[in-house]
C-alpha cells in the first residue's frame, strides 16, 4: 500500500510545458498591428492586421465591415501628426497605398479616416442608396469644416434637404420655431439662415430621405469645389492659389474662385521636379511652340503628391482598365506611377451587371449634441442596426398610374414617372418607344457584338412592353434613349443594340427594330455594347475615350473666357461629345408635382407626363377652376450682375383653360407672350386659340376679364398681334392692382409652344446665352439646361434643338451680334 500511494503521488506532481508553442504564440501576438478608423458618421472601429500587411488587406476589413459594394470611389486616409484632416491642419493628407505595407506608410501612428476618394461625375449612376448616403456625409463634412465653399442661396438649400432627409415632411406641430437650432447645417449658422432653410424645408414635402440626398447631391455636384482635391500652390507671381484635380482634370483656384481649368484633352504631360509641379499643354494649330505652366509648391513632397493624386484622377475616370506595366521613362528615373486596381469605367460595368442591393441603414443625425463613440472598439451605430430603420419620415401613399393616354396627345413619356408607357409621336421623331415592366439578368459575352458587348434578356411586363426606348436605325447606330427604373439594371442610356433576338440590326429601319421588339412574345435578347464612357468609336486596351470639353477660364491662357468657351463648345458640336453629354442629362428631377397629378386637375394637362414642379409651379390667386395652371417660373441668373431673365414656362392653352391662362397672364404683370406653335400641325391640335380675332369683339377669358385684339401684322417670320386685357368687374379692381404691385422682380416672359418645355426651353437657353456673352460672361450650355430642368423638367426636348440652339449661339457671336451696342462697329 504505501509503495501504491508512493507512485501516485510522483504521477500527480509530473507536467510539460510546450515551449515552442508559447514562444511562436507570442511571436503572433507581436506581429499584430492595431489600427483605428473613423467612418464618415465619425464613430470609430479598431482593425487588427499582421504588421507586414499592405493596404489592400486594411481596405478590405473596412469595406467588408461596411458591408459597402460600390468600394472603388473611397479610400483611407492619414496625416503625419495624426490630426484629422481639415481646412486648418496644414499637414499632407496622404492617402493609404492598397500596394505598400501599411506599418510603412502610417508608422506607429495607426489612425485612419474613410473618405470618398473619387467623387463621380454623376451621382445619380450610383446604383447603391448607401453609397450616395456615404458621399452626402462626406460633402457635408466638407462644408461644415470649410473644406469646401458654396453661395448662400446653395448653401441653405442643401441644409434644407439634409434636414428633410433626417427629419422628413415639414409638420407644424413638431417642428416649432427652434427645431434647427440643435442642428448643425451650415458652417456659420444664425437665426436668419434656419428661418429661410425652414421656408424650404417646407417645399420638399414628399421626399424621403434618399430622394433628398438624391437632390442634394444633383446641386452639389454643381459647385466649383465638387470633386476637388486642393494643394496649395504659388503661381509664377508668387500669388497663392490652389490647385486642383477633378474627374475633368486640372483646375486653378484663387480667393476661392476658379481661375483656369486644363481638361485632360488639353494636357500632354504632368510632371514634378523638386518643389515644382509642370503642367504640358497640347500644341495648337496656330502655334509653334509648347506651352508649359510651371507652379512652385510648399515642398518636393507636396508636388510629388500632387502629381500622384492627378496621375490617380486620370487613371480612375479616363482610362477604360487599368495600366498594368509602368509608364515609360518613369523606371528609368527610379519612379513609377501609381497603378490602380479599378477604373470608374468597370466599377459602372459592375454596377450595371449585378442588381442593387437595396440594403436598409440608419442615417446619422446632424445634431450638435450628438455623441460621439469614443471606444475604439465600439461599433458603429448606424452600421450595427439594421439597415432600413430610417428616420421617422411621412411616406407618401404610392403613385396611381394614370392609364392610357390618348393617341392624339404628343410628348416624350416621363419613365420616372409610374406610368411606363410612351407615345409614338415624341417630339424627336428618331426616338420611339418599347416601354414597359423589364426584369432580366445579363450574362457573359456578346456573341454577335463587338468586343465588350453583353446579352441582355428582359421579361415583357404587365402592359406587353420592356421598359427602354431606342432611336438610330436606318444605317445610323441603334441606341437605347431612355430607361424605365426596373431596367436601369441591365440598361443603360446610350447603349447601343448589336442584336435583337440574334438578329443583326445593322440593315434595319428604325420602325422594323421597333416592330421587332413589340412583336417579341416572353423573353427579349438583346447584344448590346454598355456606354460606360459615353463614347461611339471603340477603343481597346488602356486607349483613353473621347475627349470631356470643358470651360477654359481666363489666366494664364490668355483670350476671354467667353471666347475660349464658345471655342469648346464649337469642338464639342463637331465631334459629337457635346450632343453626348446632352443626352447623359436627367430629364427629369425626382421632385414633387403632386398638384398636377391631383384628380382634378388632370385634364387641365395638355400632355400628362409634363407636370410642373410643386415648388416653381404658378399658383394663380383668382383662377376660375381653382389655383393650378400647367405653367412653371423660371429664373435664369446672370453671374456678376443684377439681371435675372425671369420667364413662365406653359403649355398651350386647351379650351378648358384659356381663363386660366388669361388670369396667370393678368396676375403676373407681363406685358409680352411669346408663342412658339402653330394651332395644328399634321393634323394634330398643338394649341387652341386662347385670342378673338381682329374685328369680332372681346372675348370673355372669365367672369372677370376680357381680352381684345386692336391689330394683327404678319412680318414674315412671325405675327404680332397688340390685345388688351380689361377688368369687367370693378369690385375686384382694388384687390387686383394691389396684388399686382407687390412685384419685386421684373415682371416674366410669357413663352409657350405646345408642351411648354421643347421650343420654349430653346427659346430661354437663347436668351439667357446670349445675354451671358453680351456681359462677357463664358458659355456652359449644358449647366444652363440643368438649371432650367431643375425649374421645369424636359426643357429642350431633344438633341436636336439643343444643337440649333449652339449652332445658333456660334453663328450670332461669329457675326459680331452678341456684342454690347457701344462695341459694335
Amino acid at each position: 500500500m504505501i509503495e501504491s500511494v508512493s507512485r501516485r503521488a510522483f504521477s500527480s506532481s509530473s507536467g510539460t510545458y510546450n515551449v515552442r508553442a508559447s514562444e511562436l504564440a507570442r511571436e503572433r501576438k507581436l506581429n499584430i498591428f492595431n489600427v483605428t478608423v473613423q467612418f464618415l458618421d465619425e464613430t470609430q472601429q479598431s482593425f487588427q492586421i499582421e504588421k507586414k500587411a499592405k493596404g489592400s488587406v486594411l481596405l478590405e476589413l473596412v469595406f467588408q465591415h461596411l458591408e459597402l459594394v460600390e468600394k472603388d470611389y473611397f479610400g483611407l486616409q492619414f496625416t503625419e501628426n495624426g490630426s484629422p484632416p481639415s481646412a486648418t491642419n496644414s499637414e499632407i493628407t496622404r492617402w493609404l497605398d492598397s500596394g505598400k505595407s501599411v506599418k510603412k506608410q502610417v508608422g506607429v501612428n495607426a489612425q485612419f479616416w474613410l473618405a470618398v476618394r473619387f467623387y463621380p461625375p454623376e451621382p445619380s449612376r450610383l446604383s447603391e442608396e448607401f453609397t450616395r448616403y456615404l458621399l452626402c456625409l462626406q460633402l457635408r463634412k466638407l462644408l461644415l469644416d470649410g473644406r469646401m465653399t458654396a453661395p448662400k442661396n446653395t448653401a441653405l438649400l442643401l441644409a434644407s434637404f439634409t434636414v428633410q432627409a433626417e427629419l422628413g415632411d415639414y409638420n407644424a406641430t413638431e417642428h416649432g420655431n427652434g427645431y434647427l437650432s440643435s442642428l448643425r447645417l451650415l458652417n456659420r449658422q444664425c437665426a436668419e439662415d434656419e428661418r429661410r432653410i425652414r421656408e424650404l424645408h417646407k417645399l420638399h414635402r414628399g421626399q424621403s430621405p434618399a430622394d433628398a440626398e438624391a437632390n442634394f447631391l444633383e446641386h452639389a455636384k454643381r459647385l466649383d469645389c465638387y470633386g476637388v482635391e486642393s494643394h496649395p500652390a504659388k503661381d509664377y507671381n508668387g500669388k497663392d492659389i490652389f490647385i486642383g484635380v477633378t474627374s475633368i482634370g486640372i483646375v486653378v483656384f484663387q480667393n476661392t474662385i476658379r481661375v483656369n481649368t486644363f481638361s485632360w484633352s488639353k494636357i500632354v504631360k504632368i510632371s514634378f521636379k523638386k518643389k515644382q509641379f509642370f503642367i504640358q499643354l497640347k500644341r495648337e494649330p496656330s502655334e509653334s511652340y509648347d506651352t508649359v505652366l510651371g507652379f512652385n509648391m510648399q515642398s518636393s513632397r507636396a508636388a510629388k503628391a500632387l502629381w500622384r493624386c492627378s496621375v490617380e484622377r486620370h487613371g480612375f475616370f479616363r482610362l477604360r482598365a487599368p495600366r498594368r506595366r509602368p509608364l515609360l521613362g518613369l523606371t528609368a528615373l527610379g519612379l513609377a506611377a501609381p497603378t490602380l486596381a479599378r477604373t470608374e469605367t468597370q466599377a459602372l460595368e459592375d454596377a450595371r451587371r449585378s442588381r442593387s442591393s437595396n440594403r436598409s441603414f440608419v442615417r446619422r443625425s446632424s445634431s450638435r449634441t450628438r455623441e460621439r463613440s469614443n471606444g475604439a472598439c465600439a461599433p458603429s451605430p448606424a452600421l450595427t442596426a439594421p439597415r432600413g430603420a430610417r428616420v421617422t419620415h411621412h411616406e407618401p401613399p404610392p403613385k396611381p398610374a394614370w392609364g392610357e393616354q390618348p393617341a392624339e396627345e404628343e410628348s416624350g413619356g416621363d419613365l420616372l414617372e409610374s406610368v411606363l408607357r410612351v407615345p409614338l409621336s415624341y417630339a424627336d421623331e428618331s426616338e420611339s418607344s418599347s416601354c414597359g415592366g423589364g426584369e432580366g439578368v445579363c450574362e457573359g459575352e456578346g456573341e454577335g457584338g463587338a468586343g465588350g458587348a453583353v446579352c441582355v434578356q428582359l421579361a415583357a411586363g404587365a402592359d406587353g412592353r420592356f421598359g427602354f426606348n431606342v432611336r438610330g436605325g436606318g444605317g445610323a447606330p441603334v441606341l437605347v434613349s431612355r430607361v424605365a427604373p426596373r431596367t436601369r439594371a441591365m440598361l443603360q442610356e446610350g447603349d447601343q443594340v448589336m442584336s435583337i433576338n440574334d438578329k443583326d440590326v445593322d440593315e434595319m429601319t428604325h420602325d422594323e427594330v421597333v416592330q421587332m421588339i413589340r412583336n417579341t412574345k416572353g423573353i427579349l435578347t438583346l447584344i448590346v455594347k454598355p456606354n460606360a464612357v459615353y463614347s461611339a468609336e471603340e477603343t481597346l486596351g488602356t486607349e483613353e475615350p473621347e475627349a470631356c470639353f470643358v470651360p477654359l477660364v481666363g489666366g494664364s491662357m490668355g483670350g476671354r473666357a467667353a471666347e475660349q468657351s464658345l471655342l469648346l463648345l464649337g469642338d464639342g458640336l463637331a465631334s459629337g461629345a457635346a450632343l453626348r453629354q446632352y443626352e447623359a442629362l436627367v430629364r427629369r428631377l425626382d421632385y414633387p408635382a403632386t398638384a398636377a397629378k391631383r384628380q382634378c386637375n388632370l385634364a387641365k394637362n395638355r400632355y400628362r407626363d409634363i407636370a410642373p414642379y410643386d415648388s416653381t409651379r404658378v399658383v394663380l390667386k383668382n383662377g376660375p377652376t381653382g389655383d393650378y395652371i400647367n405653367a412653371s417660373y423660371i429664373n435664369m441668373e446672370i453671374p456678376n450682375s443684377d439681371v435675372v431673365l425671369t420667364y413662365i414656362a406653359t403649355q398651350g392653352p386647351l379650351a378648358s383653360t384659356v381663363g386660366d391662362f388669361w388670369q396667370m397672364v393678368w396676375e403676373s404683370e407681363s406685358s409680352l407672350i411669346v408663342m412658339l406653335t402653330v394651332l395644328t400641325e399634321r393634323g394634330r391640335a398643338k394649341c387652341h386659340q386662347y385670342w378673338p380675332k381682329v374685328g369680332t369683339g372681346p372675348l370673355s377669358a372669365t367672369d372677370s376679364l376680357t381680352v381684345l385684339t386692336h391689330s394683327e401684322h404678319n412680318l414674315g417670320y412671325y405675327v404680332r398681334r397688340e390685345m388688351t386685357i380689361k377688368v369687367v368687374m370693378p369690385s375686384s379692381d382694388e384687390e387686383m392692382c394691389s396684388e399686382r404691385s407687390e412685384r419685386v422682380l421684373e415682371p416674366p416672359l410669357v413663352v409657350h409652344c405646345s408642351a411648354g418645355v421643347g421650343r420654349t426651353g430653346a427659346l430661354v437657353l437663347a436668351e439667357t446665352a446670349l445675354q451671358l456673352l453680351l456681359t462677357h460672361q463664358p458659355l456652359y450650355p449644358l449647366d444652363l439646361v440643368r438649371a432650367m430642368r431643375a425649374q421645369r423638367p424636359m426643357c429642350i426636348q431633344n438633341a436636336s434643338q439643343y444643337k440649333f440652339v449652339c449652332e445658333s449661339i456660334l453663328s450670332a457671336y461669329a457675326q459680331g451680334l452678341t456684342k454690347p451696342e457701344q462695341e459694335q462697329d
